[in-house]
């Protein structure tokens, strides 16, 4: 843990170009798709193809960035701020990001779609002037903030993901699809909200199969039998959660982080409360002690 964190901090935060230029991609093939299905999808063309890594010493695995402090960008709910700061982000007095010259030129190129087409150019357009102004120039911070990224203070149902994981969420959610009658009023509204669900959950389910496929190729490679096993447990991990329910505390462990960083993939969100981890833990916790699979 002392050498993650280590890792974590040794470098100066850095820019990283691989979502924004996935998201835009997605959203240039889904223009006939109503708003709902163009999210799952674009999604699911992320966690599809997003690079993906597992630093040395990992147990936990899952990270939206390849570089130990990156951060992604969401142009979909605006970029124009970051553009316009490409060349001093660096040398800023304030939170200096390390860019790129390759990642500049990636973003300028998947830019220009979103003229007019984002979150941001949405609210601006049913917004007054004058509070468009107070919003982004004098000192309203918190709404600002609000303006230009996803809100979190969110705290989503992991116990259910734990339990039952995607897999029986998918089976739910087909369940009521299967049960729509097509002259109900709410029949379009419905089918398109349970077909983005079930997208959104196999692409939750691919992106965990990519880490226990790059956790076994890790272990060929691994420069000890101790590390070789690790990798090997983690691919087991992998291979079952979040797609099932979590069968160890390690397997719910995995799952929990899965569902965080699939919180933060997905819009952004700042103050994601993970909520009564202590509750919806335990019972894993608890049937590992009483099994006398961990000890402390």
């Amino acid at each position: 843990i002392d050498k993650l964190v280590h890792d974590l901090y040794e470098n100066m935060p850095e820019i990283e170009s691989a979502r924004g230029v996935l998201v835009t991609e997605s959203y240039m093939q889904t223009e006939n798709l109503p708003v709902i299905r163009r999210r799952s999808a674009a999604f699911s063309h992320i966690l599809k193809n997003i690079p993906i890594t597992i630093r040395e010493g990992e147990l936990i695995v899952g990270s939206a960035t390849l570089a130990p402090r990156g951060c992604q960008v969401f142009p979909e709910y605006s970029y124009e701020w970051l553009e316009a700061e490409f060349d001093t982000v660096e040398t800023r007095a304030a939170d200096p990001f390390f860019i790129s010259e390759k990642t500049k030129a990636e973003l300028r190129a998947v830019y220009p779609y979103w003229k007019g087409k984002t979150c941001s150019d949405l609210a601006k357009s049913n917004m007054d002037p004058l509070a468009y102004d107070c919003f982004t120039k004098h000192g309203m911070y918190t709404p600002g903030n609000y303006f230009y990224n996803g809100i979190g203070h969110v705290n989503v149902n992991y116990a259910e993901v734990l339990k039952i994981g995607y897999r029986g969420i998918i089976e739910k959610t087909q369940k009521e699809l299967d049960g729509l009658q097509v002259y109900c009023p709410e029949y379009v509204r419905r089918h398109n909200f349970l077909t983005a669900v079930i997208e959104s959950c196999e692409a939750a389910i691919a992106y965990s199969k990519r880490y226990a496929a790059l956790a076994r190729v890790e272990a060929q490679k691994a420069r000890s039998e101790t590390r070789r096993a690790e990798l090997l447990l983690i691919a087991k991990n992998c291979d079952r959660v979040p797609e099932y329910g979590a069968s160890s505390f390690y397997e719910a462990c995995q799952s929990f982080w899965f569902v965080q960083l699939l919180l933060q993939i997905e819009s952004s969100g700042h103050s994601i409360s993970p909520g009564r981890f202590d509750q919806y833990m335990y019972p894993y916790y608890k049937a590992d002690r009483d099994a006398g699979k961990i000890t402390i």
